[in-house]
């Protein structure tokens, strides 16, 4: 029998990111029915039905909720909205999807984390980044590297992404809305990458400016320094760019490992060995394709009703280091961070 979810929240991630990976996967159309969605503009209800024509419309997520028999939801909204949603799907046994970062505070990412133990359900944060072809090999490759002492990853883009016009569009630019500027929207992903190759660092400093696009209510550039003590990592972002473009690097002992939008190049002495890549991290934003293993290892910990609590808790790390970085920012001064498990 195919598992019961809904959509809560149809704009631009959903549509573009989620919605292709739950109707056209393979996999996971053979194992799950979207059966309801809910969203409070009409006319991205109608672009749902679109994807999913058997689906039921709701205005209201609390609404479909307490009609609906459902197996999880995948909450496709803003940051501020996450902390009622994932609680009410909780409180009702759902299991859970939920879009990056996992909430605008750590207040709130605390009760989430409290709300998903106390329900004992499957929780998955969309850090779907752990998933993209370039990052998969930077994790086979690093182990050559021996000992990494210094990394660097800078994000250039030109702007912030426009949100959903039939709601509201420059929502990433409201700090309300969004909990911050890049830092939060950025930044989130490229954290739990470093995290799951460097471990936890042991305190950041940052700087956050807005430099280019003065209408914003956030930032629109952040530099960031975690101190590991035996290796460093400087994260740079911006929307103040004149271009989209990725670069990184990871230097170690053996060697250095660089990348940017098209390839991945690992340099050992005077050998180097290079690989491209056909879809590139700066083409476009949605990276549907990411969310495809994401969602079917969500369903098969579902089916086996694997409950542990490993990628809640590095959603809740990613919340509490952005907040030590703001922190940092606005004291000037670097903010030691608190290890987990």
């Amino acid at each position: 029998m195919r598992l019961r979810g809904a959509l809560l929240g149809a704009g631009n991630i959903a549509l573009r990111g989620h919605a292709p990976q739950w109707a056209g996967d393979e996999v996971l159309a053979r194992e799950v029915e979207i059966v309801a969605v809910a969203d409070l503009s009409p006319r991205n209800l109608e672009a749902a039905g679109s994807a999913f024509p058997a689906a039921r419309p709701y205005e209201r997520a609390e609404e479909l909720l307490a009609k609906e028999e459902l197996d999880f939801v995948d909450v496709c909204t803003p940051p501020h909205t996450h902390r009622p949603l994932v609680e009410a799907a909780a409180a009702r046994g759902r299991h859970v999807v939920c879009e990056k970062p996992l909430a605008p505070t750590v207040e709130d990412a605390l009760r989430i984390d409290e709300a998903v133990r106390r329900a004992g359900i499957v929780f998955q944060p969309c850090h779907q980044y752990h998933h993209s072809p370039q990052w998969d090999l930077v994790r086979r490759l690093l182990p050559r590297l021996g000992r990494v002492h210094f990394a660097e990853y800078a994000v250039h883009r030109t702007a912030a992404n426009e949100g959903n016009p039939n709601w509201s569009p420059a929502w990433r630019t409201d700090r309300t809305l969004a909990g911050g500027g890049i830092l939060v929207d950025h930044g989130a992903h490229i954290f739990y990458q470093l995290r799951a190759v460097l471990g936890e660092p042991r305190s950041v400093n940052a700087t956050t400016r807005t430099l280019r696009h003065r209408d914003y209510g956030v930032e629109d550039t952040a530099l960031v320094t975690l101190d590991f003590g035996e290796r460093l990592a400087q994260v740079n972002l911006t929307w103040a760019a004149m271009r989209r473009e990725i670069h990184f690097r990871f230097v170690g002992e053996a060697g250095e490992l660089l990348g940017d939008d098209d390839r991945v190049r690992l340099q050992l002495g005077a050998a180097a060995e290079e690989s491209g890549f056909g879809e590139g991290m700066s083409k476009g934003s949605s990276h549907s394709s990411w969310y495809a293993p994401m969602l079917r290892g969500f369903v098969e910990r579902v089916r086996k009703g694997d409950t542990g609590t490993a990628p809640l808790e590095e959603a809740v790390w990613v919340t509490r280091l952005i907040a030590a970085a703001y922190e940092s920012s606005e004291t000037g001064r670097a903010v030691e961070l608190q290890t987990q498990g």
